[in-house]
């Protein structure tokens, strides 16, 4: 039984990652990188197979019970015991991606989620399920309807039970991965819808260090972004948001010391520090980034972006 969900919905494109091209000053976009971001070889039906998974790590590609692809955000209620159903389909589902057949599993998911449809916690389950299987393809139309499904499941999660801080969280996600099949101005709209559940979920349970993470996103995406862009910022928020680096540092901050381990953490802090123009501090968790162990997807490229970054430093 799955009791923790781990993944974060952002780390460059704009404030979030998730798979894309990363974020400047410059560029008013999300950088949804741990989302889009795939080096390995596609399928004809546009899905990877077990064989061609390429740089995703052993025991990464898959997250069984107990297992986090992110942060861990506790369950606010557990998938029942006595819900044996749901459980056999998540570990039937697990079984066909290990095979390479991910249209096996989505159709297995797809009936859980009707097994699930009243229970959050299990429905939060599934949302992370649909979000780990867009590390499987390079289709963006794939991807898209992935994170669409994953959308989906997190709307029933909250209005199953609107006190559920990891169904907030779970929402927050996906409105960030859905910026990065967005127009500017729709992208806009889902930056404020997400910010608003990264709030709601800080407001059920402060130990949520991911709603602390993503709120650092939005308050960098905004505090950097260009002139030109900050008009349609102006027409989708009624004006320019508070939003500042310092804030971005705070709640990265907040995040590291809920979760001191999570290297997106570190990354994101950095990537305000090079904002900032303090050097030695962005080198500072630069270096974290790249002696902590990574626990995900997002965790082992946020390293690899991290050496890069150092490497340019050191010349």
């Amino acid at each position: 039984m799955e009791i923790g969900l781990c993944w974060t919905a952002a780390h460059k494109r704009f404030f979030l990652p998730d798979k894309c091209r990363s974020f400047s000053p410059r560029h008013f976009h999300f950088e949804m990188k741990h989302a889009l971001h795939i080096h390995t070889a596609i399928g004809s039906n546009g899905l990877k197979s077990k064989a061609g998974s390429g740089r995703l790590r052993s025991g990464m590609v898959l997250r069984r019970a107990g297992m986090v692809f992110g942060c861990v955000l506790l369950l606010a209620g557990g998938v029942r015991a006595e819900d044996v159903s749901f459980t056999n389909s998540l570990a039937r589902a697990a079984l066909a991606e290990q095979r390479g057949d991910v249209s096996a599993a989505l159709e297995i998911y797809a009936g859980a989620e009707r097994l699930a449809a009243a229970n959050s916690a299990a429905l939060c389950v599934l949302t992370r399920r649909y979000c780990d299987l867009m590390y499987l393809t390079n289709a963006a139309t794939i991807q898209k309807e992935l994170v669409e499904r994953a959308q989906a499941c997190a709307l029933q999660a909250v209005a199953a039970d609107g006190k559920n801080a990891t169904a907030h969280a779970c929402l927050a996600i996906c409105y960030a991965k859905s910026c990065a099949f967005a127009g500017l101005k729709d992208e806009l709209a889902y930056t404020r819808l997400f910010k608003l559940e990264a709030e709601k979920t800080l407001a059920l349970d402060p130990r949520q260090d991911i709603a602390c993470y993503l709120l650092g996103r939005w308050n960098y995406g905004l505090a950097n972004v260009g002139l030109l862009s900050r008009a349609f910022v102006k027409v989708v928020y009624g004006g320019l948001p508070k939003a500042s680096n310092e804030d971005a540092i705070k709640y990265f901050q907040q995040a590291i010391g809920l979760a001191p381990n999570r290297i997106i953490h570190h990354a994101g802090l950095a990537m305000v520090y090079e904002a900032t123009g303090e050097t030695k501090l962005e080198i500072a968790e630069l270096e974290k980034c790249q002696v902590l162990k990574p626990g995900d997807h997002e965790d082992a490229d946020a390293q690899q972006d991290a050496e890069k970054k150092l490497a340019v430093l050191r010349r």
